[in-house]
C-alpha cells in the first residue's frame, strides 16, 4: 500500500516538491540492508519514511551508520505504538533505535487533554495505573482501547434494543461522545462508521529517564503540549 502508485508515498511526495526513492521490499525478518542502504546513499535520500519492525529498523539504522549513510530524519508508522519496543535493553536492537531517533505520529499519550466519560479518569491516570498494574511503559493503543469500551458503553444505553444487533449498529452510527481518546463523531465522518482523532507529531528522544516518546508539534491539538524540539541528524 506504502508504493501505491495513486494512494502510496510516491505522488504525496511529488506534490510537495519532493523526490521518492523506493529501495524495493524485503521478507521479514531481514538479515541484511546493505543493497537498500546503497540506493539510497547513492540517491543522498535525506528523509526515510518506513513501516518496519523494530527489529529491522534497528538493524536498516546500524547498518546505514556504517556505510555512510546518515538521513537527517528517519520516520516509522509501525513501530510507533509501544514506548518499551525502544527502550534501551528491552528488544533487540534497543539502543539502536534510541539514537536513531525516530519520528512518527501521537494519537494518544498521557498529556492529552482527554477523560474518560465513565469515571472521569484523565489520560494521565489511565497511563499511570497501567504502569503501576503491569510494571510497563504506557502505550499509545491505551487511549483507544479505553475509547472502544466507552463507545460501547455509550451505544448499549442508547440503542433501542440493546440486544438486538441492528440497533446496537444504528445507535454507534449516531454516536457522538466524550472519551479518553477525545470527542468522538460517527455522524461526521470522511466515510460511514468512521470516527476521526486528531494526531500531533512525535519523535522517540534519549532521556536522562531512558527513550521516550516526546511531542514535537500540535497543530490539529494545539490543547496537547508540545514537550521538545525535532532533532535530526
Amino acid at each position: 500500500m506504502l508504493r501505491h502508485d495513486r494512494d502510496g508515498f510516491a505522488p504525496v511526495a511529488a506534490g510537495r516538491g519532493h523526490t521518492l526513492i523506493d529501495p524495493g521490499g524485503y521478507r521479514e525478518p531481514v538479515a541484511d540492508l546493505c543493497a537498500h542502504i546503497d540506493r539510497l546513499r547513492r540517491h543522498g535520500a535525506q528523509i526515510v519514511t518506513r513501516a518496519a519492525t523494530a527489529a529491522d529498523l534497528a538493524l536498516f539504522h546500524g547498518q546505514a551508520r556504517s556505510s555512510g549513510l546518515r538521513p537527517r530524519l528517519i520516520t516509522c508508522s509501525r513501530w510507533l505504538a509501544y514506548p518499551h519496543a525502544g527502550a534501551a535493553g528491552s528488544c533487540a536492537g534497543g539502543g539502536e533505535l534510541a539514537r536513531a531517533r525516530v519520528a512518527t505520529l501521537v494519537y494518544w499519550a498521557p498529556d492529552h487533554p482527554y477523560r474518560s466519560s465513565m469515571d472521569g479518569a484523565t489520560a494521565a491516570d489511565l497511563a499511570a495505573a497501567y504502569q503501576q498494574g503491569t510494571g510497563n511503559p504506557w502505550l499509545q493503543p491505551l487511549g483507544l482501547a479505553h475509547a472502544l469500551i466507552e463507545v460501547a458503553c455509550h451505544a448499549l444505553a442508547e440503542a433501542a434494543d440493546p440486544t438486538d444487533r441492528g440497533a446496537i449498529a444504528q445507535a454507534i452510527a449516531r454516536t457522538r461522545t466524550e472519551t479518553m481518546a477525545g470527542p468522538l463523531d460517527w455522524t461526521n465522518g470522511p466515510t460511514p462508521n468512521i470516527a476521526l482523532v486528531p494526531l500531533a507529531g512525535g519523535q522517540w528522544q534519549e532521556t536522562r529517564h531512558g527513550h521516550d516518546l516526546a511531542v514535537v508539534t500540535s497543530t490539529a491539538l494545539p490543547d496537547l503540549p508540545v514537550t521538545a524540539d525535532l532533532l535530526t541528524a
